[in-house]
């Protein structure tokens, strides 16, 4: 099928194909090009940059006809308004990213010299000089000018003698585009300045690199070219191919080094925009070559290694381009929220196992693993290249078994070798995974061309070569302390993926949960290494898990389970049984005995219950710690599960593991421990506890009252609370007064919050009025505990910041809070009045950042399973000011007591979970559980939740 769609003066072609695809896209063809939908049609189209050019020269020469300045420029504007629309339609009609971005950069490449024919028209002498000279510099200079990016031009004079023509250019060229509303950087130097500043400067250095002449003398530029490769690049050039990895490193530091990100930057993030064009830079810096066709005709790069980066770097750019019609702005961030916009934008449809926007991101992540890695790959060759030319350098050349080299550091495969097979690739990264060597160009090279001549898995059993691949990756596997180095070797060379097909599957899948901040595949290799690091660690803070993990017996199955643990994801809902059947089934491929198939199992199946009991679960009921020493069985399997659970945890997003998880999950450890293997008497601990603490209050209070408070709380309290958290309960209950509240404020630095420990007499409703006053107050709650005395005296802690995110700080802010919390529980102000003043206000607020999030629906979960006495109720929803006292409030509101409670909240997401009873002291019925779950919903939709 042939169409034509006029589009202002450019005429279009393209093709339709109609049908799904594979990938999720409503519509997909072959070539590799990108298909849109929008407005019912899927192609692509091409540019005639002649025809647009030839329409702006007719637009600008119209321009002119104004009769002031004011008219000229109000021309001027609007045709700028309508080239950026017509921009915008192409775009939406399937124009590929560099197309859009060159027809951009001709536009303002039209009417730069458009406004500089007129300061000339009207300054003589300016053009008089002949030797000035505009230049385009970084995305402009390339000619990828997005729609809402910022013009870096220079100003460029040959020297004193004509610097006062280029001011009276640069003053009145500037004042015409900002007048027309273009955001310009921009800098005025003479040849000789800018030598300087690329000899001083590697940021102006490298954006001297793209030079592009848009005005002018051609003969400034280009001797201001051949100066840069003589007296700058050329003079050293493995030190600015030095320069490039330092700054690449850097950037990497700020803007993420791995290219799964949950929101990468589509310029700085690795894998992004920025990694080709470092590649380019390094050519002409070491080799004196220019972009990826340079690299191609001085053979440095394979043409197909130019095609995969280029179609990568495109696709990029076009979703850059979405993001900045989107937005109108200049953004480069692919947020969450702008990850469900753009995904329809390029054909992809919500399945039921994944939504368009998973898919897509998908589809960005294989794109850019490739680039990353092709990128680097290369531009480590480059460098390398050069230090192998330093003549006092002197090789360090190792022979290795089964026809390799090791070149200083980076295994090669011999030139007498023959033959390349799936055993001598798993030799190699057994090598690299043992020596911390990398692999050169050429090896990955061959092993790439190995994958390209198999299509079948590598790894299936059917005969001896391939039963020694298995256990190869096995050996691997099994290593302490290097095991994710070597996986993620294989894998970044999509290796691993053909041994294993099953972690193939969840190579870049995206988790768009708030709370994973990598794909599936990056999540799984850094939960191994989590334990690598654990290995090698010295730090206090890590002991327990260090030593734990030294004391594992067969490291292998928990990698394993590692590695497993999340395989069943991106097959719908139920993840944990999918992999289960998943883990079974390549557990038996690869004969692994049946006790460790068993444990692996074990680990895959159970892999979020010691999270889930630890997180939500009152660690205090010894029914909960029954029924999980039942479930694990041996201590074994408990040491396994925690340290997958430490793995796992700390690999989901910098920041995600904290001290109140470790005292938890550590908590659940022990206790269960001690029930799977009773150790000694713990009295004696205990009473070396409470003389420890009296000494340190005995100007405070006797020996017996701290007895009394032991006495009257769990008989493990001093056993799982910090001794510094059980000094400040002392405190407050030494100077309570029984008809008033106590408080004790403390700021806890490491964590940026600040604890504030509450006692007061219990009684129905005390949570509600204390949440409530908080939140007032402009308290944000991230966490809080109970603890109720036999005799009555409850003490609640909390974790609290400001509306800001940091800790309050300020006594007198401290004392003001404490009036508020006295008010509510002697019933002097309306709480709930209160409450919506301030809700109102902080909704309302011109000042609030505003910010773009994923819509989180809450939910609700019942369990009448896990302790005896209490009905657990457990509400996940997406954190704001408020819902701890709106939940409790509710609850309070149906005569139901709250007598145990945990809140969390991570990445703006909230888990609460409340141990409620009724008026009686027991569990709430069945059947009245439909009701209080109405009443929550009513409330939490008065707080601008949407329920499901």
């Amino acid at each position: 099928m042939r169409w034509v769609c006029c589009l202002g003066m450019a005429e279009h072609e393209a093709r339709h194909q109609v049908g799904g695809s594979s990938d999720g896209r409503a519509g997909s063809g072959g070539s590799g090009k990108t298909h849109v939908v929008w407005f019912g049609g899927v192609g692509w189209m091409e540019i005639n940059l002649a025809k647009i050019g030839h329409h702006i020269d007719y637009k600008l020469r119209l321009a002119e006809g104004g009769e002031n300045r004011e008219e000229r420029l109000g021309a001027i504007r609007r045709f700028v308004g309508i080239e950026n629309n017509r921009l915008h339609l192409r775009h939406r009609h399937g124009i590929d990213g560099p197309q859009i971005v060159g027809a951009r950069s001709l536009i303002v490449d039209r009417l730069i010299q458009h406004l500089a024919a007129t300061v000339v028209r009207e300054n003589p002498e300016v053009g008089e000089n002949g030797t000035l000279a505009i230049v385009a510099l970084g995305g402009y200079g390339r000619r990828e000018l997005s729609p809402l990016s910022d013009i870096d031009i220079l100003f460029l004079y040959p020297d004193k003698g004509s610097l006062g023509a280029m001011k009276r250019l640069n003053e009145a060229l500037l004042y015409l585009l900002w007048d027309t509303g273009f955001t310009v950087g921009h800098s005025v130097r003479s040849l000789a300045e800018c030598l300087v500043m690329a000899q001083e400067d590697r940021v102006s250095r490298h954006s001297l690199i793209d030079a592009r002449l848009v005005w002018g003398s051609e003969g400034m530029l280009q001797t201001l070219e051949k100066r840069l490769d003589r007296e700058v690049f050329e003079k050293n050039p493995l030190g600015g191919l030095t320069e490039l990895m330092e700054d690449r490193a850097a950037r990497y530091r700020a803007h993420g080094a791995v290219v799964c990100l949950q929101e990468p930057n589509l310029k700085e993030t690795a894998g992004g925009l920025r990694d080709l064009q470092t590649l380019g830079w390094a050519g002409r810096i070491g080799e004196g070559v220019h972009g990826l066709n340079g690299l191609v005709e001085a053979g440095l790069i394979t043409e197909g290694d130019r095609r995969e980066m280029r179609e990568a770097y495109d696709f990029m750019l076009r979703v850059r381009n979405d993001l900045h019609f989107l937005t109108g702005r200049h953004t480069d961030v692919l947020t969450l929220a702008l990850q469900q916009q753009v995904a329809p934008h390029f054909g992809f449809e919500d399945r039921p196992e994944m939504q368009a926007s998973e898919l897509f991101m998908r589809d960005y992540y294989l794109r850019a693993r490739r680039l990353h890695s092709l990128a680097t790959s290369h531009l480590e060759a480059l460098v390398g290249r050069h230090e192998k030319r330093r003549w006092f350098k002197r090789q360090r050349v190792e022979p290795a078994v089964g026809g390799f080299v090791m070149r200083d550091g980076v295994l090669e495969l011999d030139e007498r070798s023959v033959g390349f097979d799936g055993a001598r690739a798993m030799l190699a990264f057994g090598y690299a995974q043992a020596t911390g060597s990398g692999l050169s160009p050429s090896l990955q090279g061959s092993i790439r061309e190995l994958l390209e001549s198999r299509t079948e898995r590598l790894g299936d059993d059917s005969g001896p070569a391939v039963g020694g691949t298995v256990q190869s990756l096995l050996r691997i596997i099994g290593t302490t302390g290097k095991v994710a180095r070597g996986l993620r070797l294989m894998h970044n060379l999509d290796f691993l993926g053909r041994i294993l097909p099953e972690f193939g599957r969840v190579t870049c899948l995206v988790q768009h949960d708030l709370y994973h901040r990598y794909t599936v595949d990056e999540h799984t290799l850094r939960a191994l290494e989590v334990l690598d690091e654990l290995a090698e660690s010295r730090g206090k803070a890590t002991e327990r898990y260090r030593e734990l993990y030294r004391s594992v017996t067969d490291p292998l199955v928990l990698h394993l389970g590692l590695l497993f643990h999340d395989i069943g994801k991106g097959l719908g809902g139920g993840h944990t049984e999918k992999g289960v059947r998943i883990t079974e089934a390549v557990c038996a491929r690869w004969q692994l005995e049946p006790e460790r198939a068993e444990t692996v199992v074990f680990l895959v199946r159970q892999h979020l219950t010691m999270s889930h009991i630890s997180q939500r679960r009152d660690l205090s009921d010894e029914k909960v710690i029954r029924d999980f020493a039942a479930l694990v069985g041996t201590i074994e399997r408990l040491d396994l599960l925690t340290l997958l659970t430490y793995a796992d945890i700390n690999a989901v997003g910098p920041g995600v593991w904290s001290e109140w998880k470790d005292a938890l999950l550590w908590e659940l450890y022990q206790r269960t421990k001690d029930l799977l293997a009773p150790g000694e008497e713990t009295a004696r601990a205990r009473e070396s506890l409470i003389r420890l603490l009296a000494k340190s209050l005995v100007s405070e209070m006797d020996e017996a009252e701290v007895r009394r408070h032991f006495e009257l709380l769990p008989a493990d309290y001093g056993r799982y609370t910090a001794p510094a958290t059980i000094i400040e309960h002392l405190r407050l209950i030494n100077r309570r007064n029984p008809q008033m509240v106590q408080t004790n404020w403390k700021v806890d630095l490491p964590t940026r919050c600040t604890d504030l420990h509450l006692s007061a007499p219990n009684r129905r409703g005390l949570l509600a009025a204390v949440t409530g006053a908080l939140t007032a107050q402009g308290v944000n709650i991230l966490s809080l505990h109970l603890n109720t005395r036999a005799d009555g005296v409850a003490i609640d802690s909390f974790k609290v910041r400001d509306t800001a995110g940091e800790p309050i700080i300020d006594s007198a802010r401290w004392q003001q809070i404490d009036f508020a919390i006295t008010r509510a529980l002697n019933g002097e102000f309306d709480v709930e009045a209160a409450v919506a003043r301030r809700l109102h206000s902080q909704h309302s607020s011109r000042f609030r950042k505003r910010r773009m999030r994923v819509a989180t629906p809450v939910s609700f979960n019942w369990d009448q399973e896990s302790s005896e006495k209490s009905t657990i109720l457990e509400v996940q929803v997406g954190d704001r000011l408020g819902l701890a006292y709106r939940i409790s409030n509710t609850l309070a509101g149906r005569g139901l007591d709250i007598v145990f409670a945990k809140v969390a909240t991570e990445k703006h997401l909230a888990l609460d979970i409340f141990y409620v009873v009724n008026e009686a002291g027991e569990k709430l019925p069945d059947e009245s559980l439909p009701l209080i779950e109405q009443a929550l919903q009513e409330a939490l939709r008065d707080h601008g939740v949407e329920s499901v």
